[in-house]
């Protein structure tokens, strides 16, 4: 979306009456399609997200429950693929990143899924994982359907916490990785058929010392955020932000 459909949005939202402004001004809102995700890491309304995602964007907007914001970029390493926008927006709930770096060995279940598609997914309470960790060349690999507008999503664990953050994706064939990584906002070249893919993110142990190499504020824990039934689709859905590059 350009930032002149964006503003012509928002205008649209204030010739209403007061009683209706905000219901079509959260329609709007909804209507919206981001290019990218990002994840609340503080009550501040920091957002972390993939920095190729902004990097060349004129200006920055963040979309939560209806609502648009400006965004500014606080905080960029590209050599990372990471970056911290500042808003206005006051989160529900911000990630908890674990103290103790896990292990990324292969066959841990973990979930990462785009902003646009956790706000139409049904029945995310009962979702407990959608991919799953593998030996991977670079930091941290899942095996997952992710596709594009992806990028910045959140992965999170078994018990809520926030493990990476993920950046781009890699088909794989019979023999391997056969494509070039192809980041996944949706400003870039449109994917293939859907398969299975390696896709790649930031590991917490890098989110962690770029956070702190910014003195962004985060918090830490071993300490689950979710009981054994809950699930981290939901939680997943409450930490995500929507990013449109205007």
């Amino acid at each position: 979306m350009t930032t002149g459909m964006l503003m012509a949005c928002m205008l649209m939202a204030d010739v209403s009456p007061a009683s209706a402004q905000a219901n079509v001004s959260s329609a709007r809102a909804l209507a919206i399609d981001a290019h990218a995700s990002g994840v609340f890491l503080n009550r501040q309304g920091d957002v972390l997200t993939a920095a190729h995602a902004v990097e060349r964007c004129g200006t920055v907007y963040v979309l939560k429950d209806g609502q648009v914001v400006q965004a500014s970029v606080r905080a960029i390493d590209a050599s990372l693929d990471l970056a911290v926008l500042s808003t206005t927006l006051k989160p529900y709930l911000s990630a908890t990143l674990p103290l103790t770096d896990p292990a990324t060995h292969g066959g841990q279940t973990v979930f990462a899924e785009a902003h646009a598609v956790l706000q139409r997914l049904s029945e995310r309470h009962a979702l407990l994982s959608n991919a799953v960790t593998i030996a991977g060349r670079d930091g941290l690999q899942l095996l997952s359907g992710a596709r594009q507008g992806a990028s910045g999503s959140g992965v999170l664990g078994s018990a809520g916490l926030l493990l990476g953050m993920v950046v781009e994706r890699v088909p794989v064939g019979l023999t391997g990785y056969n494509a070039p990584i192809t980041t996944l906002s949706k400003s870039t070249t449109k994917l293939g058929a859907a398969g299975s893919t390696a896709v790649r993110a930031v590991g917490v142990a890098q989110i962690r010392q770029f956070l702190d190499a910014y003195a962004i504020p985060f918090a830490v824990s071993d300490q689950p955020q979710l009981g054994p039934h809950q699930s981290p689709a939901s939680r997943a859905a409450t930490l995500s932000a929507g990013i449109v590059c205007g």
